[in-house]
C-alpha cells in the first residue's frame, strides 16, 4: 500500500512538472502554423526497371527558431491530438504543389508528388474541397499528385474516412496505401477505395534476408498488388542486395537511404543534376560494353 501511495505521488509530481512543458509545446505549434515554420524534406522514389526518379515523397519537418529541425515523430501526435493539423492542411497542399510546379518548370514533367494524410485530417469534411481549390490555383495536373494513407489509421469512422478519400480520388488525385502489411485496414482500403499504389512497409525490406519466409511474404504482397493492377513500391531500401532482390522479383519502385535520404528542396535539385550525370556515365559505359560484346 505504501509503495502504491509513493508511486501515485511521483506520477502526480511528474504530471505537474510536464503540464507546463506540454502547454508551451502546444503554444509553439500554434505559432509555428501562423508563421509557417514547417518545411518539407523530399525523398526520391525510383523506378527499379529504368533507374529513373519518378516521384518524391514530401516529409514534413518543423524548423523551430530555437530548437532547430524537429522530427515529425515529436510534433505530429500533438498536432493530431489538438486538431491543429486541420489548420496545417492548406499549407501542406500549397507548399507541396508550389514545389512540384517549380520542378515541372525545370523540366521534370513526369514526377509525382506524394504527401501523407493523417487519419485526423480525414475527419475534415472540407479536406477534398481544400485540395481541389489548391489544385486549381496551382494548375497542377491531379495525376501527378498523390495522397498516401497509412493502412493502420482507418480503424474507426471507416465509412466517413473512405468517403473523404473517394472525394479526393474523384479529383483525379492518386491514392497510395502507406506502410502496407503492418495493420488490418489495408484490405478494407483495397475493397473500398480506388487505390493506385501499395507501399510496402520498410520492416519487410529490412528483415528480408533474415528468414526464407520473409522473402515469401514480401513476394506474396507484391503479387497481390500486381494482380490488383497496382504499382508496388518498397520502402526502406538500404543495400544493393535488397535492390537486386526487388528487381529480380518484379517490384516496380523503391525508396530508401540506398538511393537518397530525405533532403531540402535545393538539395533535391542538386541531387537530380548529379544523378542525371551519373546515369549518363552509366549509360555510356553500358553502350561501350555492348559494343565490345558485339565485336
Amino acid at each position: 500500500m505504501k509503495t502504491d501511495s509513493s508511486l501515485k505521488k511521483v506520477l502526480a509530481w511528474l504530471h505537474q512538472k510536464l503540464k507546463p512543458v506540454k502547454q508551451v509545446f502546444e503554444s509553439d505549434l500554434e505559432r509555428a502554423i501562423r508563421q509557417e515554420e514547417f518545411v518539407f524534406f523530399y525523398q526520391p522514389q525510383v523506378n527499379l526497371k529504368t533507374g529513373k526518379v519518378v516521384g518524391v515523397e514530401a516529409l514534413l519537418r518543423w524548423h523551430h527558431p530555437q530548437k532547430g529541425m524537429i522530427s515529425p515523430a515529436e510534433f505530429i501526435p500533438m498536432l493530431e491530438r489538438t486538431k491543429l493539423i486541420h489548420e496545417l492542411s492548406l499549407f501542406l497542399f500549397r507548399q507541396s504543389m508550389e514545389d512540384l510546379k517549380r520542378l515541372q518548370e525545370m523540366g521534370f514533367n513526369d514526377l509525382t508528388m506524394a504527401v501523407n494524410l493523417s487519419v485526423v485530417q480525414l475527419e475534415d469534411d472540407e479536406l477534398a474541397s481544400k485540395l481541389e481549390k489548391q489544385l486549381k490555383k496551382s494548375k497542377i495536373n491531379p495525376k501527378y499528385y498523390e495522397c498516401e494513407v497509412i493502412e493502420t489509421s482507418m480503424m474507426e469512422h471507416v465509412t466517413r474516412q473512405v468517403g473523404v478519400l473517394n472525394e479526393i480520388s474523384d479529383l483525379g488525385v492518386q491514392l497510395a496505401i502507406d506502410d502496407f502489411g503492418t495493420g488490418y485496414a489495408g484490405f478494407n482500403y483495397l475493397r473500398r477505395l480506388n487505390v493506385q499504389k501499395l507501399k510496402i512497409d520498410m520492416e519487410f525490406v529490412s528483415s528480408l534476408f533474415e528468414h526464407k519466409n520473409n522473402e515469401i511474404i514480401l513476394s506474396a504482397m507484391m503479387e497481390l498488388g500486381h494482380r490488383l493492377n497496382l504499382q508496388v513500391l518498397a520502402e526502406g531500401v538500404e543495400t544493393k542486395k535488397q535492390e537486386e532482390w526487388l528487381i529480380e522479383n518484379g517490384c516496380d519502385m523503391a525508396q530508401g537511404f540506398y538511393f537518397a535520404r530525405p533532403m531540402p528542396f535545393d538539395d533535391l535539385i542538386r541531387f537530380f543534376g548529379t544523378r542525371k550525370n551519373r546515369n549518363g556515365e552509366r549509360n555510356r559505359s553500358e553502350t561501350k560494353s555492348k559494343g565490345r560484346s558485339a565485336d
